[in-house]
């Protein structure tokens, strides 16, 4: 279940929060884990849509610490669940699939 945390966030009672920080970066949390998601707005194709590059999703932003594939997976359908309540379509692009 997600609360908003403002007008640009939401936090998830499983322990993680997305936020978009700027025009063109979110930041998925959790704890004190981050990765920052290169964002793009979809326009104006009728579905609010935000495109996010999946090689984000290598490894923590703020550690050397890399994200295992199953782990990977978790945090990629996270950050989606996070888009779907905010009333987005989350569609991958970039050049390494999650």
């Amino acid at each position: 279940m997600f609360t908003w945390i403002n007008k640009q966030g939401v936090a998830s009672d499983l322990g993680f929060t997305v936020q978009f920080t700027g025009r063109s970066t979110a930041e998925y949390r959790e704890g004190p884990l981050i990765i920052v998601v290169d964002v793009e707005d979809g326009g104006g194709s009728g579905n609010p849509t935000i495109y996010y590059r999946g090689e984000c999703f290598r490894r923590w932003t703020n550690s050397t610490i890399s994200l295992s594939s199953i782990e990977r997976e978790r945090v990629v359908s996270n950050f989606r669940e996070a888009m779907k309540f905010q009333g987005l379509i989350a569609i991958e692009y970039g050049s390494e699939a999650t």
